[in-house]
């Protein structure tokens, strides 16, 4: 194909589109735009290539400039059309970023404080002010929803829409541009301020936790209100100990009615999770505690979601239920709908009717949480007859003094080991992924602070693992056909230790560090 251009054109006009596209590829982002002016034959040629590499993936600051361009795009179709992925950057303004810091100040060597001064050196003090008052009105004051709602009921291909604290890094870039997604204004609020948005860090401070809470409410109000057809929704919070708490999921009724279509044909998702309740726009009344009958509003929110095909769930602050999410899906999944009573053993309030049992849902991943073995067993029998990728990250599996791992019974395997043949016995996994894994033991006279026994692998040919510094391997991943996971499966049942001099006296599944590193 050629561009239709005059005989006496110049011959870059008679290039094959192909080729030109081909050419371009290869330009800095300056070249490229200055390649764009020179006429309109070859701007109409690359306009759809340049539209699907600069605005497919967008990302937009809470500043009222930002969300205004991207209004802005979005009413102009030749542009919007070509948005499928949405990041609000969760890039938050404070003036405590003018204090200057006390380390920045100490000498060392005399051991004295020099004279600091009052504003932190190269921030404008009363640029930072007037963003961050700007952004708290915006968030407060429901400009923000109304922003977003005009934005997204422009989105007509818009497939994922995300929350992030930290620049994530671009699906494709050219060599001389940034590889990080960077929020739109990031450049602008950096020569007025001095604050920058453009690294890999939490752009999030330690009390931000309702930030988090009251954006992503406003951001389901807006789907709600512009009945957006989702494909993924995605809250990736970086920031330690940072997460959604219960309230940002506490929808009323009106608002979850409006919000059904979206959460019904919802597939992925993927969330940092407090398990923690907080009064939605207070700032101090947070609590880890819940009364008998209340559950963490999560629950009810992923009722709503009957066509997840991935779930990611990350547990930051823990509170009081962190552990009970997979007790909480272990309840819902087995329902007397299929025949089944619930054990006894689970402990969850009264649950409303549940129907869906994610018998759509492939992939599984949890990270940062603990549970029974048994339970967690169960969960993954129910998914059985779907689910083909799974990964544990942080998670730990917990024994009472009254389970029989620990009756002095060599040939009784830990806990572990015992939900891996589990998994071999129920399974048809694809994938399989596990890293830092724990097993809490009540009795072990361990301190509290350690988290637990440490899990650690045997020297292994089957997949990929991973060591500590120390030596000792504590992560392990294969990927295959059903029958080499069984395999992998088996293997990972015979070398899955757990760490604990003081146990290993009671299972022959217990090892001391040393046994390891021997091994």
């Amino acid at each position: 194909m050629e561009i239709d251009a005059p005989d006496d054109a110049p011959p870059i006009l008679r290039l094959p589109v192909e080729l030109l596209l081909q050419t371009s590829s290869y330009l800095s982002v300056a070249d490229l735009f200055s390649l764009r002016l020179t006429c309109r034959h070859v701007e109409a040629s690359i306009f759809a290539s340049f539209c699907q590499e600069f605005f497919a993936e967008r990302r937009f600051m809470i500043t009222f400039s930002s969300l205004q361009a991207l209004v802005d795009i979005s009413s102009l179709p030749r542009f919007s059309e070509y948005i499928t992925h949405l990041t609000i950057g969760l890039d938050r303004f404070d003036t405590s970023e003018a204090l200057p810091r006390f380390a920045d100040y100490w000498d060392p060597v005399t051991h004295t404080a020099r004279d600091a001064p009052l504003v932190k050196e190269g921030i404008n003090e009363h640029k930072l002010e007037a963003f961050t008052v700007e952004q708290n009105f915006i968030v407060s004051s429901g400009k923000l929803q109304m922003m977003l709602t005009e934005a997204l009921g422009n989105l007509e291909n818009l497939q994922e829409l995300s929350l992030r604290d930290s620049n994530a890094r671009k699906t494709s870039s050219r060599p001389d541009s940034n590889t990080l997604l960077v929020s739109h204004g990031a450049a602008h609020v950096f020569r007025e301020t001095g604050i920058n948005f453009i690294d890999h860090e939490s752009h999030l401070h330690p009390h931000d936790h309702q930030f988090v809470d009251i954006v992503f409410s406003a951001l389901l109000l807006a789907l709600a209100r512009s009945g957006t057809q989702l494909k993924a929704l995605t809250v990736d919070i970086s920031k330690h100990d940072v997460g959604l708490s219960s309230s940002a999921f506490s929808l009323p009724m009106f608002l979850l009615h409006d919000l059904q279509p979206t959460l019904f044909n919802l597939q992925h998702l993927d969330l940092s999770i407090s398990f923690i309740q907080a009064t939605l726009g207070s700032y101090s009344n947070r609590s880890a505690g819940f009364l008998s009958w209340q559950q963490h509003q999560l629950f009810k929110f992923l009722e709503q979601t009957p066509n997840l095909v991935s779930l990611r769930i990350v547990s930051k602050e823990r509170g009081f239920v962190a552990d009970g999410i997979i007790v909480w899906l272990a309840s819902l999944l087995e329902r007397e709908s299929d025949g089944h009573q619930p054990d006894k053993q689970i402990s969850r309030p009264s649950l409303p009717h549940f129907e869906h049992k994610f018998r759509a849902l492939r992939e599984l991943e949890l990270i940062n949480m603990a549970a029974p073995a048994t339970t967690l067993s169960k969960v993954l029998s129910c998914l059985s007859q779907s689910l083909t990728k799974l990964s544990f990250s942080k998670l730990a599996l917990t024994v009472t003094d009254s389970d029989d791992e620990l009756d002095n019974d060599a040939q009784k395997p830990n806990a572990w080991v015992l939900l891996l043949q589990d998994m071999y016995a129920c399974l048809q996994l694809e994938s399989f992924a596990v890293s830092a894994l724990e097993h809490h033991t009540p009795s072990c006279s361990r301190p509290q602070s350690t988290g637990g026994h440490p899990v650690a692998f045997l020297p292994s040919n089957f997949g990929v693992q991973g060591r500590l510094a120390s030596g000792m391997l504590n992560t392990w991943s294969h990927t295959g056909n059903v029958t080499t996971m069984k395999d992998f499966l088996q293997e990972m049942s015979i070398k899955t230790i757990v760490i604990c001099p003081r146990c290993k006296q009671n299972n022959a599944g217990y090892r001391s560090v040393e046994d390891i590193l021997e091994a």
